[in-house]
């Protein structure tokens, strides 16, 4: 899908010049994890690190030594004679080290810049309104370890404003009606989509503002416009907001939570619907409600993708169709926390919200982990390993309840990340060639790298920096509760030397960030279970 040229933003233009050198010092911080972390660099202890980039040496201050590789480093970098390096050159230094085409090279440097510059932004708006911030609104700095977290390709300055979660953005969606003979949909469980059906009765899609624009200025969208199989309704139904993702919208209250496509490249690509996606989503959820794997482990629950509405592809073409398919997923309910917002300082350096909880709690940083573990983590490899189901539980798709400030319920969202082994029980209720079927150790990779390498790591080593209780002490909580567990996963993440972590910054230069290369990483369970 083509998108709208983006307009880079100039932090120092927008934001006062400290804020600025917190958003860059957080890039660095993400560049320089995954650097170590791809490079196989080992960090063992506070202080001085040469960096492992080509032409002159590069040192950064270590910080925090994390064993999942949640390092810290003070500001700046320096040379080897102990000047500071400007910001740029040590982007430049570590994408050179990195390798790849440099032309490609040069534009990945653009988009670190441009996502550097979107977190300024974010920082300076949340200043001031970090207490009891709403989960979905928290993330403002992104992915430990990614290059571009928070890059958005195709948004304006004025459409972060309308349109970014970090900024509290609200809206309306636009509404479009279909001629029946032009829709497509598919159901796969009950649910109210919270949807009115246009005056004259036609079937009607929720639309992102921002689409809205892109459905207008293509071509097939406005010949199909222009000859009356969509129609505009504009701007109706209720005020919503964005979650974390930026594209799925939800208003409070509402039946059903609304995963728009949007034609913006955040991350790493453009987030429209398409037609595999759809059908991996939608397979997943009917294979959920039939197999109900969460039912046998209480706290622990998924939310379903009931189905979804669009356009069929055969009058509209394909690009049209993943432009305006849209997913319908059940409410988590007000009670669920997105776990990445709990985890991320605020904009001022101030505490996570994960902190508050664990006073709340009481117990200390161990206690809290042993609960996230029976709720998470547990029933996560216990369905693998009965059902050959894995969920794509990272930190944004991981909602976390609590009661007293501590865990009591955790829920899994966005379907299309399910993998099912071939040799699993829940294969057999599949068809042959669905695109959720995936070789065993594959979709074992897949589950180690969403609950361990991204969401359990992310966890413990924010719980190990807050808290009294070192990384390292936790990481041997968590061997002691997967050994109890006795489940085959659960052994076998006790007794694996490495896991597997995926290398997001040599997959951008590669060009190929929708399908990144992975790399083996130490294990911290293994190595505290010695």
């Amino acid at each position: 899908m083509t998108t709208v040229p983006s307009t880079p933003l100039h932090p120092t233009e927008d934001v006062a010049p400290p804020v600025t050198a917190a958003a860059e010092a957080a890039a660095r911080e993400r560049l320089l994890r995954c650097l170590l972390r791809e490079t196989g660099t080992p960090v063992t202890a506070p202080g001085p690190l040469r960096l492992p980039v080509p032409g002159r040496p590069l040192v950064a201050e270590v910080t925090v030594v994390s064993p999942s590789g949640h390092h810290g480093f003070a500001a700046p970098v320096r040379d080897e004679d102990g000047r500071p390096v400007e910001h740029h050159a040590v982007v430049d230094a570590v994408l050179r080290a990195a390798g790849g085409d440099p032309d490609r090279a040069a534009g990945l440097a653009g988009e670190v810049a441009d996502s550097a510059a979107r977190t300024a932004r974010y920082l300076a708006g949340a200043r001031g309104r970090w207490a009891d911030r709403p989960s979905e609104l928290s993330v403002l700095r992104g992915h430990p370890f990614h290059p571009t977290p928070k890059s958005a390709v195709g948004f304006t300055d004025a459409d972060l404003g309308a349109y970014a979660p970090e900024l509290a953005a609200e809206f309306r969606c636009e509404h479009v009606a279909v001629h029946p003979q032009l829709l497509a949909e598919r159901r796969v469980a009950p649910g109210d989509w919270g949807l009115e059906p246009a005056p004259d009765g036609w079937p009607v899609l929720p639309v992102h503002p921002w689409q809205a624009r892109w459905l207008a200025g293509h071509p097939r969208g406005a010949e199909l416009l222009a000859d009356g199989w969509l129609r505009r309704l504009g701007p109706r139904g209720p005020v919503v907001r964005p979650t974390s993702s930026v594209r799925t919208v939800a208003a409070p209250g509402a039946p059903s939570v609304w995963k728009l496509p949007l034609g913006v490249r955040i991350t790493h690509f453009v987030r429209t619907n398409p037609a595999e996606h759809v059908r991996r989503a939608l397979d997943a959820s009917a294979l959920v409600a039939r197999a109900d794997p969460a039912g046998e482990h209480p706290g622990f629950t998924v939310l379903l993708e009931t189905g979804y509405r669009g356009v069929a592809e055969e009058q509209a073409g394909a690009e049209l169709a993943d432009g305006l398919a849209v997913l319908f997923r059940e409410p988590p309910g007000a009670d669920l926390a997105v776990l990445a917002g709990l985890l991320e300082d605020g904009p001022s350096g101030e505490e996570p919200a994960l902190a508050r909880l664990l006073r709340a709690a009481g117990g200390g940083p161990a206690a809290w982990l042993r609960r996230h573990l029976a709720v998470a983590t547990v029933p996560l490899l216990r369905v693998f390993d009965r059902h050959g189901i894995g969920f794509e539980a990272h930190v944004q798709n991981t909602l976390v309840g609590t009661r007293d400030g501590r865990p009591v319920r955790c829920a899994v969202r966005d379907m299309e990340g399910t993998h099912v082994a071939r040799d699993g029980a829940a294969a057999a209720l599949l068809e042959t060639g669905s695109p959720l079927l995936y070789d065993r150790e594959e979709a074992w990779q897949r589950l180690r790298y969403h609950a361990v390498t991204n969401h359990l790591a992310h966890l413990v080593a924010t719980l190990g920096r807050v808290g009294p209780v070192s990384e390292h002490a936790l990481w041997a909580v968590v061997a002691e509760e997967l050994a109890a567990a006795g489940t085959p996963s659960a052994t076998a993440l006790t007794r694996d030397r490495t896991l597997p972590a995926k290398a997001n910054l040599a997959s951008r230069l590669g060009g190929h960030g929708e399908r990144p290369d992975y790399v083996e990483i130490p294990n911290p369970i293994q190595e505290a279970a010695r």
